[in-house]
């Protein structure tokens, strides 16, 4: 009877041990996987999904508290004056590989190869932290950062994406920046197991990690699974647990499943457009406003989302607080007013290309509207359908319009507007458009002033100009839709791209 019981017992706790394995590991299905996990390397949505995991920065920003800044790997900080902020770091931390942080990683961090400053390292962070003129080293825990001229968010730069901090040792150890970035050393919750470009990315729990909360979950796996279609049936079926980029068409099939349902909505994010205008038909602003002008937003919103976004006052959102100009009107759409401008700048029906891609939900079918609405004013866009952006943004004669969005990494229009159509950003310096010598000068006094109230003056004035002279379009606020097998896991969504897969973000039922 004692040895069946035994018995009985040992089959109960290996069910028990196998169940318990298998509730905790996390298969999620994502449209795409990024080609670099270093925070430096890629600005998207694909990778800050994963990255938030990986690394932590010195310090947070708590977006289930409102926003609020607290001790991460810096346990305090002092901001001595404009330019220089002092940061004490806490102790004992561990990276992934064993190394402990300290003053050294702070250094490697924000060296000139990972800020921009490096011609050979193609980077995306030169727009947010290029203004680092360097870190001193007080001792083992405890640095300053100094900048180049007065900083209006100074603090707020070293408390969100892309300052997550990195191993000295990895960076220094690596034969080539390339295999630094494809190790993803950080001393976040969770590590790199592996990792396959184009296909697949798998995390483990960190066993070491140092803070709260941990890691809800001993593997995850990111598949990329490109059709959406194919991604439902896999949500429906059981075969992932969670999926990414769900369409607003896909929402009442996933809520009407017995053991599925859909999270998220609006991020602090702009759907928007670039315009390329070192071609000869773009190079009239005239052109570009134009094709602004030409676009119904409330109509796109409503097609696709039947209410779950807005258009937004501009390049601007209410997580600006302060900065946010809430007096500004929506875009203006006026079909007339374009064709008025189209006839005075002697637009004779010359093509014009618009490179999209299967990335954004809803993008493919957003491009087709925007064709119609542009065909209604009088312009000639084609519209070319391309499989990766590599291709989309390829540097040739054919970049005319192409797609973006525009997170809002700081609570300040230097965190969405400027860093995106200022002279440092990635598109700038990828030769979309030259910036225009007065929105330089207005663009360094929004960074440098202190002054809330001048500020605010010259982002409208700033605005203003674009309004006649856009690089680009606003069209909504993006709203990012997840897929959930509810009879397995409960995610609670971010008002961003980041994935919260701590406890405080995850659990399994």
């Amino acid at each position: 009877m004692l040895k069946n019981a035994l018995r009985a017992g040992a089959a109960t706790l290996v069910i028990l041990m196998a169940g318990g394995a298998m509730a905790s590991d996390l298969k999620v299905a994502v449209q795409a996987v990024p080609a670099s996990i270093d925070p430096a390397s890629e600005n998207s949505n694909v990778s800050l999904r994963v990255i938030y995991s990986v690394y932590d920065t010195l310090v947070k920003t708590d977006f289930r508290d409102g926003g609020k800044l607290k001790p991460a790997l810096a346990t305090s900080w002092t901001i001595i004056d404009a330019k220089t902020v002092e940061f004490k770091l806490r102790p004992n931390v561990k990276f992934h590989n064993g190394e402990t942080l300290s003053a050294d990683d702070i250094v490697a961090t924000f060296s000139p190869v990972r800020i921009g400053l490096d011609p050979n390292i193609p980077v995306e962070s030169k727009a947010f932290l290029g203004g680092i003129d360097h870190v001193e080293i007080v001792d083992p825990l405890t640095v300053r950062i100094h900048m180049k001229k007065n900083d209006a968010i100074i603090l707020q730069r070293f408390a969100n994406f892309p300052s997550q901090i990195i191993s000295a040792a990895a960076l220094k150890s690596s034969a080539s920046y390339q295999d630094f970035a494809a190790k993803a050393i950080g001393t976040g919750p969770y590590k790199l197991k592996s990792f396959k470009p184009g296909d697949k990315v798998v995390l483990e729990k960190f066993e070491g990690y140092w803070g709260e909360p941990k890691a809800a979950a001993d593997e995850v796996t990111f598949s990329v699974v490109p059709e959406l279609s194919t991604r439902v049936a896999g949500l429906v079926s059981g075969q992932f647990d969670l999926i990414t980029e769900v369409g607003p068409d896909d929402i009442k099939q996933i809520d009407a499943g017995k053991n599925t349902k859909v999270v998220g909505g609006p991020i602090l994010n702009i759907l928007g457009l670039f315009y390329d205008s070192t071609n000869d038909v773009l190079a009239d602003p005239r052109i570009r406003e134009a094709l602004n002008l030409s676009i119904d937003r409330v109509k796109l919103v409503n097609s696709f989302y039947g209410g779950r976004t807005e258009v937004p006052h501009g390049w601007q959102m209410p997580s600006f607080g302060d900065m946010y100009l809430a007096d500004r009107p929506l875009p203006e759409y006026n079909l007339q007013k374009a064709k008025a401008l189209l006839k005075e700048a002697g637009y004779n029906g010359a093509e014009i290309v618009y490179r999209t891609r299967n990335y954004y939900t809803k993008q493919i079918e957003t491009a087709q509207i925007l064709q119609s609405m542009w065909k209604a004013a009088g312009l000639n866009i084609k519209l070319e359908i391309k499989e990766n952006g590599a291709q989309v943004f390829a540097d040739d004669d054919r970049r005319m319009i192409v797609d973006g969005s525009f997170s809002a990494y700081y609570p300040d229009p230097l965190g969405q507007f400027w860093r995106r159509f200022g002279q440092d950003t990635t598109y700038a310096t990828g030769k979309y458009w030259k910036v225009d010598p007065d929105m330089v000068a207005m663009g360094d006094e929004l960074a440098t002033s202190i002054d809330t109230a001048r500020r605010r003056e010259i982002f409208g004035k700033m605005l203003d100009k674009f309004d006649k002279e856009p690089n680009g379009a606003v069209l909504y606020d993006l709203a990012a839709f997840m897929g959930e097998r509810s009879d397995r896991v409960s995610l609670k969504v971010l008002p961003n791209e980041y994935l919260d897969l701590t406890t405080d973000g995850l659990s399994f039922k």
